[in-house]
């Protein structure tokens, strides 16, 4: 920007010294330790509220929530402080400070839930009262500090520097940057290497290096006018210094409109987090790649945006211009991602971490991120009310990503489908752009060009092109992975995920595959009916047994054929009960009988709110074993839940099955670091693993397997599919060892917890640790008969 042409007013500000260069590194700094916070508190939170799509977005709202009212509540007064950098030091200080009182806090929660869950009687508006109560306790005042931060520092660098902003873009892309170097850090590496307190304590330094910086600076900063004099109407002439040339009604539609492009954003963020699972799966690095590159894709937006805002001569143009960039970037990003060409193998998951996530969000994420600086310089009236602007911009979007977060899981979807739901919120971002051009002060005729009107005829096309892009991957998908001969014979779209059966369309055939978001569950096999008579047989006299994973329902309605006993099946995903039928003609008349019934829940959440002890309970967690959320049954937490569920002759059953020898090594010392008696079985067709945990030495097992056969039902079960279990000693040729065996061959295996989630963080171990790859070199992995193999090698040493 020339500086002729600065008006002495401006001068003056400028001559002030700018806003100090370290300022945009401590902020920097900050962003990375929100994001890592944000990461970390997710995943506490999910284990108390549940890995339920309500609880998730309860605790996402929450976030949310505390910087909107964070953001909101400093507006109020961050132009009103004579030291604004003294503020500042003291939010980062009790954002460090709260977030490492979080490590006790959830903790200390969890009675307090379990009250409120036994108090509403499991009613969902209830429970989400709970979970709001719950997550705002740990959240609110932490991510308040954090909304506040913003506009403190925007309030200081209005009178600091001559560019409102430029100074507020640049503040915004670092900060954002810093996001970004926290989501790499946090999903990439940290809580896999080092764990979730260690993350935490990472973020605490940080914030305490931040504060003790802005501390030292902010007692040599002089106190400005605004507050010496005492009040704002007594401010310089500085600060009275227009920003906003634009009439009040036009600003507040800027407002309205920021609110609801954070609408868009998030609702669009959830259709994505649908998308991604096909090219990305469902582990913890795609949703960090997508996240991060649309954090990136924002840096550069807000960046660029912070460049040129001050030399626009009519930002409100722009803005509505870039409102229908916006929408035409994610339809084209939409267009261009069901492309045929994306299901070739990409040469490597790097480019695919980040050439998938950069078509589908950058578009979007590079315009929107542009959109703020210009956004606060056509709303800030005067750098006197600089913060306020900024801060009341700033909660009005975060409010727009509330409501879009549980719009589009809760209504839009749902009802309308992922495909239909991108394009109208792309569809809404045009209107917006021209809602910006209708309150300008010259009139629609006057701003309209021909440019726009060519952008918004070329997303109507593309929009018409696309169709039904989850529609068009799927079936692409299916022909690849599953083959001709399969076809879709349902699909749901709801809150939780997708749930799509397929079949080769002959009616009672056991051809039937289960996905769910594109990634493949299980099939109909014998394997899953042992899932429920093994354990069954081995406890004494079963009388209640809980199913955690539905599935297809085989092991729920295996169990069902033991006379008098009482079954409880919880499934995450409320659409795949109702498939039941799909798998087993007439299996849902099951959930009408008295002593069978089926839960929506998260299991481990169920387990954790019901104190019922049962006889029996069997885990078939989601695979692959790395999928996001999926440690959370694989942890020693959890099995330890399971164990304290157990009556003294109870067995519980962990489905494993054949993965990277480091994965499956440290869920076997897992679980036998918290059972004292272990036993494993294989399964028949697959040399997956039966993890069998007891209180007591197995006694007299045999006979225990010799009862199971006078059961008709449970052999008539058994045996429905082929001869596999046709008699007793089948069965017992699937054993492989017990506790005596296993714990010296796992003794410095380390032990997956809450806080070391392993499992789900293996991208480092799969490319570097020769054990983790040495069972993929055969393309099978550590099975059964690699474990027997295994023991026996060890035993020899």
């Amino acid at each position: 920007m020339a500086t002729s042409t600065l008006q002495p007013e401006q001068m003056q500000a400028s001559q002030r010294g700018g806003v100090p260069p370290w300022l945009f590194v401590v902020f920097f700094l900050s962003g990375i330790s929100g994001l890592m916070y944000q990461v970390v508190w997710v995943r506490m939170l999910s284990r108390i509220l549940g890995n339920t799509v309500y609880a998730t977005s309860t605790v996402l709202a929450a976030f949310m929530a505390g910087l909107a009212l964070g953001s909101y509540l400093m507006s109020r007064r961050a132009d009103h402080a004579g030291r604004p950098i003294l503020w500042y030091a003291l939010l980062e200080l009790g954002i460090g400070v709260s977030a490492l009182l979080s490590l006790v806090l959830p903790e200390l929660l969890v009675p307090v839930y379990q009250g409120i869950y036994q108090a509403t009687g499991e009613n969902r508006i209830g429970l989400t009262v709970g979970q709001v109560a719950v997550a705002l306790a740990v959240l609110l005042l932490p991510t308040a500090m954090m909304g506040a931060t913003l506009p403190t520092l925007s309030a200081f660098g209005a009178r600091r520097h001559s560019s409102f902003g430029g100074v507020v873009g640049a503040l915004y892309a670092l900060n954002t940057l810093g996001a970004v170097v926290g989501v790499l850090a946090s999903g990439f590496a940290l809580i896999g290497m080092v764990g979730e307190t260690s993350t935490l304590l990472l973020g605490g330094a940080i914030n305490a290096v931040v504060a003790a910086v802005a501390l030292a600076s902010g007692f040599r900063e002089p106190m400005t006018a605004v507050e010496s004099v005492g009040a704002v109407t007594a401010a310089t002439p500085a600060a009275e210094e227009a920003i906003s040339t634009y009439p009040l009604w036009s600003r507040r539609v800027v407002a309205v409109s920021f609110g609801l492009n954070g609408l868009v954003a998030l609702a669009l963020e959830v259709v994505w987090s649908r998308l991604l699972p096909f090219y990305l799966g469902n582990s913890i690095y795609g949703f960090s790649a997508m996240l991060a590159v649309m954090l990136a894709a924002m840096v550069l937006g807000s960046w660029w945006g912070s460049r040129i805002v001050d030399r626009v001569a009519d930002p409100l143009r722009l803005l509505g211009g870039l409102q229908i960039g916006t929408g035409l970037g994610a339809i084209a990003g939409l267009w261009v991602f069901q492309w045929p060409a994306f299901d070739e193998n990409w040469p490597s998951i790097f480019y695919k971490l980040v050439g998938v996530p950069l078509i589908l969000v950058g578009p979007f994420g590079l315009l929107s991120g542009m959109s703020f600086p210009i956004a606060a310089r056509c709303y800030a009236p005067s750098r006197g009310e600089g913060g306020k602007s900024v801060g009341r911009l700033y909660a009005w979007n975060t409010l727009g990503c509330i409501a879009g977060a549980l719009l589009a899981g809760f209504v839009f979807i749902p009802r309308a489908g992922a495909s239909f739901t991108a394009l109208t919120l792309a569809g809404l971002n045009l209107l917006l752009g021209f809602s910006l051009f209708l309150v300008h002060p010259q009139g629609f005729a006057s701003v309209i060009r021909t440019a726009h009107v060519v952008m918004v005829g070329i997303a109507a096309l593309l929009a018409f092109l696309s169709g039904d892009v989850l529609g068009k991957i799927l079936q692409r998908r299916v022909d690849l992975a599953a083959g001709s001969n399969y076809k879709i014979m349902r699909h749901i779209e709801e809150a939780d995920a997708t749930v799509t059966v397929l079949g080769d369309g002959i009616p009672n055939s056991h051809h039937r595959l289960l996905w769910i978001n594109g990634i493949g569950m299980t099939a109909l096999t014998p394997v899953t009916k042992l899932m429920a008579h093994l354990p069954l047989a081995l406890a004494d006299n079963p009388k209640d047994a809980l199913v955690i994973c539905f599935g297809m329902g085989t092991t729920f309605k295996s169990a069902s054929t033991h006379p008098g006993l009482n079954v409880t099946v919880v499934e995450l995903v409320g659409g795949v009960l109702q498939c039941f039928d799909d798998f087993h003609p007439g299996g849902s008349a099951l959930f009408k009988k008295p002593n069978l019934k089926a839960v929506v829940d998260d299991g481990r959440n169920y387990l954790l709110m019901h104190p019922q002890q049962y006889d029996v309970i069997t885990v078939d967690p989601a695979p692959p074993l790395d999928s996001a959320g999926t440690v959370n049954l694989y942890c020693r937490e959890f099995f330890s839940l399971c164990k304290s569920r157990l009556r003294p002759g109870g067995v519980m059953c962990l489905w494993v099955p054949p993965a990277a020898r480091t994965e499956v090594k440290m869920i076997l010392r897992t679980f036998a670091d918290v059972f004292p008696h272990v036993n494993v079985w294989r399964g028949a067709e697959y040399a997956g693993f039966y993890v069998v945990g007891t209180l007591k030495p197995l006694e007299d097992v045999p006979d225990k397997l010799a009862r199971l056969f006078k059961i008709p039902e449970a052999v008539a079960d058994l045996n429905a599919w082929g001869d596999l279990y046709d008699r007793p000693a089948k069965i017992s040729a699937l054993y492989v060892c017990d506790e005596t065996k296993l714990l010296p061959f796992l003794a410095t295996t380390p032990v997956i917890t809450d806080d070391h989630p392993y499992t789900e963080f293996t991208l480092w171990r799969s490319m570097f640790d020769p054990e983790y790859q040495v069972d993929y070199a055969t393309g099978q992995g550590f099975d059964a008969y690699r474990l027997t193999e295994a023991l026996e090698q060890f035993q020899r040493k």
